[in-house]
């Protein structure tokens, strides 16, 4: 800006709008700890301090937003209680992060919108909302992703979600193969119960209670649960098919 003295004025415009964070912290009323909800992340996470179990790191990894390579050490099965007369179960990736996230699948999938400038948390089926507090504190922690590159292998795999994004529920099948057992002529085959290790059996029984919130559609009567170790993420479940 050019004043009539011939002097020259620098303006420097502004928006009105305030410093608002992109996110914002919110507790679950079971355990006291706080979640950050980061709209930036792909998929949540959990940090693996907070897991009580030694967990051995796997091969999948996963990247900050700042490029940083993310390691993660299996899966562990959560119900928040965030103060919304529901219940929210989910599977969570326990990784190398400082605080817990709640990502962007999450949001989805329970229908749940941020509102940072209220520093609330919605939810759009039963139009509840509880407080959220300030995140300001989270500028240290980077976004979540799972694909971080450009290459023409990133965007390939980009066009297929499912195979390296890890699901918070079970998934519904989109195929019509099923699995059938015949139990005719004759008694249905059968499978007879095992003591279990006390480790194993709380293994075993978190899983169970994991399947049930999440409505698992009903197994085969031959159809056997039982713990199995591996290498990278401690002992799974799995099932045993007997013909």
């Amino acid at each position: 800006m050019r004043l009539q003295g011939g002097k020259q004025q620098s303006l420097m415009a502004t928006d009105g709008c305030p410093n608002v964070p992109g996110r914002l912290f919110v507790t679950d009323r079971c355990t006291k700890m706080q979640f950050l909800v980061d709209t930036g992340s792909e998929l949540c996470v959990f940090p693996r301090s907070a897991v009580q179990q030694r967990r051995t790191r796997t091969t999948y990894q996963l990247s900050a937003a700042n490029g940083t390579t993310i390691n993660t050490y299996g899966y562990v099965n959560l119900e928040l209680n965030l103060s919304l007369r529901r219940a929210y179960p989910w599977r969570f990736v326990v990784a190398d992060v400082t605080k817990p996230i709640i990502g962007a699948d999450f949001l989805q999938f329970y229908n749940l919108m941020v509102d940072i400038r209220n520093r609330r948390l919605i939810d759009n089926t039963t139009t509840l909302s509880t407080s959220g507090s300030d995140a300001t504190s989270s500028s240290t922690i980077s976004s979540v992703k799972i694909l971080l590159g450009d290459t023409r292998y990133d965007k390939l795999l980009a066009k297929f979600p499912d195979i390296t994004r890890p699901s918070g529920t079970l998934r519904s099948p989109k195929h019509n193969t099923v699995h059938f057992i015949k139990t005719t002529p004759g008694p249905p085959v059968s499978c007879p119960p095992r003591r279990l290790a006390p480790d194993k059996l709380q293994i075993a029984k978190c899983e169970f209670e994991a399947m049930l919130k999440m409505v698992l559609p009903d197994l085969p009567k031959a159809a056997g649960r039982h713990p199995s170790p591996r290498t990278e993420e401690g002992i799974r479940m799995e099932t045993l098919w007997r013909l």
